[in-house]
Formats: structure tokens, sequence, C-alpha cells
């Protein structure tokens, strides 16, 4: 059964919903036009596996809505430690697909992550991680290979649970320098796997049925392990 909630956030409300209680699982949705309704197919699948899934929708996003010229990755790293010390319960299982990839890494930190699972991530230079995404971020993360900066790989190398990077074949997006890195800095992690989903684009990463339910499957088995 799924529950919908909101919660206040500085002058805004979240929206989100998550499945029966309780939950270890959050599900973090990338920049542009995404909102936690583009994974909805991914959670249902993980639903129907015994997985219970919380998503939200990130300031600018979505149900939330907002200016999302005034948020930054701070802010979408605290919106999201809000989301976790309201509604679910620690160890966390967390999925971060694009920019919350970063997100991700960045609440290891925060809260306690057994496992790690990171869809097509971006990193970024910590430069930008205040920047409001109005105010100059794009021009700095668009700096040459600004990402080899990262204080995501520091992170990572001192993770120690299990990581799971899917990656698509055709990402004109994220480089695959920084899928690969973000795979290969995880040194003390308990389990590491990277995953190439062959034919896929950034945009259409589980088209494929098959794929679809490989990589839910993959999922799982990081999670349950």
């Amino acid at each position: 059964m799924i529950r919908e909630f909101r919660i206040p956030f500085d002058d805004h409300v979240l929206a989100g919903d998550l499945a029966w209680e309780p939950c270890r699982v959050l599900v973090l949705h990338g920049a542009g036009t995404s909102s936690r309704e583009r994974f909805r197919r991914l959670r249902s699948g993980l639903h129907a596996e015994g997985l219970p899934t919380c998503s939200f929708d990130f300031i600018g996003h979505g149900e939330t809505g907002g200016d999302l010229g005034r948020s930054s990755l701070k802010e979408r790293t605290l919106q999201a430690s809000r989301v976790i010390e309201t509604c679910l319960t620690e160890p966390l299982s967390l999925i971060g697909a694009s920019m919350s990839g970063y997100t991700a890494v960045k609440l290891t930190r925060l809260h306690e992550i057994e496992n790690l699972v990171l869809v097509v991530p971006a990193m970024y230079t910590p430069e930008a991680y205040e920047v409001p995404f109005n105010g100059g971020f794009t021009a700095i993360i668009r700096a040459h290979r600004s990402w080899e900066r990262s204080d995501a790989w520091e992170i990572l190398r001192g993770f120690r649970g299990r990581l799971l990077v899917v990656a698509a074949e055709h990402d004109t997006v994220i480089p695959s320098e920084v899928v690969r890195q973000a795979y290969e800095s995880a040194t003390q992690a308990r389990f590491r796997d990277l995953y190439i989903v062959p034919g896929a684009s950034h945009g259409e990463l589980l088209a494929s049925e098959n794929e679809f339910r490989r990589v839910v499957g993959l999922i799982k088995s990081v999670i349950t392990e």
C-alpha cells in the first residue's frame, strides 16, 4: 500500500510517497524535468520483489514545485536528509540517479548507508555545491573535466557498504570516465559491481523489458544480500 506524505522544508513542502513500513530504501530522481514519477516503474518492480521504497520530489520538481533556480546541490542533500529523518528507518539503501548519484554519495557522510546504487551517476566539483542552479552553477560544472575535482571520490574510498553502479552504453550526458571512477574509487566497499546496459542512452536506460528485469534483479541482490 502506498502512503503519500508532505514534509515542510523551509518555505516549501516536500511531496513524496512510500510503500509499506518500515521502509529502508530511498529512490532519488535526477535533474532537469525529472521527478519521482519517472521511477514509478522501477519502484513497482522492486515492490513486486518485496522491497518497499520511498521517493519524493526535490524542490523545483513534480508535486513539490517551487523555484528550481534557487535550489542547489547542498539544498538537495538537506532535502533528502529531512525525508530520511522523517520517513525512513536506518540503516538505508540509496538509489540515486544522475544528479542524485552525487547526492546519494554525500548522504553516506550524514546517515548510515548499507547499500548504494548509482544509476547513470553525475559527480561534481565542491566549488558547485552551494551555488544556486541559476547563480553560475552551470558554468562551474561545464569547466573542462571539473568532475575530476569531485569530493565524491574520497567519500567513495571510505564507503564500506555494497555498491552497484548502473550505466548506459550510449550515455551522451555522463562521461564514461565518471562512471568508471565511481566504481573504481570504492576500494573498501564490501561488494561492488558495474553494469553497463547495452544499447541504452541516459534518458532511456531501461526501455528493454529484459534489461529492466535484469537491473531490478541486480538491485535486489545488492540490497538483500
